[in-house]
């Protein structure tokens, strides 16, 4: 793996660069951990990816409260990581072994979320979007204040405050909440992909349900797990991944 960093919003972005055998320019995915995890989670993901002959980018968000990225994690939202993401395509469509007419935006949870709401805005630089169990529950928690496990008044958010052992800050809560997720990402016209578990305690599956009805070009795979696929469902998520792949080669 080959270590890539970039300046964005004033912080460094930092993670790697994982390159198939042989030649390029390579199929390309970027891949988005969720809230509270880092690299090395999608690290389990892009190596699927990578078996199939894609160069996959895994990093860690800036102020994401874990991993090598910098940041202040109170500065944080969906919406910050909306725009490192953008930043990111723009650095990956300048290598030379990239192919530009096939990049993925890949997400899991949280990075799900951020995947989709950048792919509208870089819809001419990218093929397709993968959500892996996409959190796009966030602006609905943070409307009625229960995130993970913050629990706060929706109408009087703290300065600061807690959710796992990132510390958040105002500006999560209020950028989550002014956003209309069917608004925000159902303008893109290019294939979408998602994949969630029937057991998700943390993102309920009628999200993803309501995801494939209101997107134009939607596939939704439904297997059984848990949110992360931790306890069960990461063998069945790699096998429909593959096949996926194997069916837009």
């Amino acid at each position: 793996m080959n270590y890539f960093s970039i300046d964005s919003q004033g912080n460094k972005l930092r993670g790697f660069i994982m390159k198939p055998k042989g030649a390029g320019p390579f199929r390309t995915v970027i891949v988005s951990h969720g809230f509270g995890s880092d690299q090395a989670m999608s690290y389990l993901y892009a190596r699927v990816f990578v078996k199939k002959g894609y160069c996959a980018f895994i990093y860690d968000f800036p102020a994401a409260g874990n991993g090598i990225s910098g940041g202040d994690t109170t500065q944080m939202s969906v919406l910050t990581e909306k725009q490192d993401l953008i930043n990111l395509v723009d650095y990956v469509r300048a290598q030379d072994f990239v192919d530009n007419d096939h990049i993925i935006l890949a997400g899991c949870s949280q990075g799900g979320f951020v995947s989709a709401l950048a792919a509208p805005e870089v819809e001419d630089k990218i093929e397709r979007i993968m959500l892996y169990y996409p959190a796009l529950c966030i602006p609905d928690d943070a409307r009625r204040g229960v995130m993970i496990t913050a629990h706060i008044d929706p109408d009087n958010i703290p300065e600061t405050f807690y959710a796992i052992n990132v510390k958040l800050g105002r500006k999560y809560a209020e950028d989550a909440q002014k956003l209309e997720p069917w608004e925000e990402i159902c303008s893109f016209q290019k294939p979408v992909w998602i994949i969630h578990g029937k057991e998700d305690p943390l993102v309920k599956i009628r999200y993803a349900r309501e995801a494939a009805k209101r997107y134009p070009n939607a596939t939704l795979v439904e297997i059984h797990g848990d949110h992360g696929f931790l306890l069960m469902g990461k063998p069945r998520s790699n096998k429909e991944t593959r096949k996926y792949l194997d069916s837009i080669a």
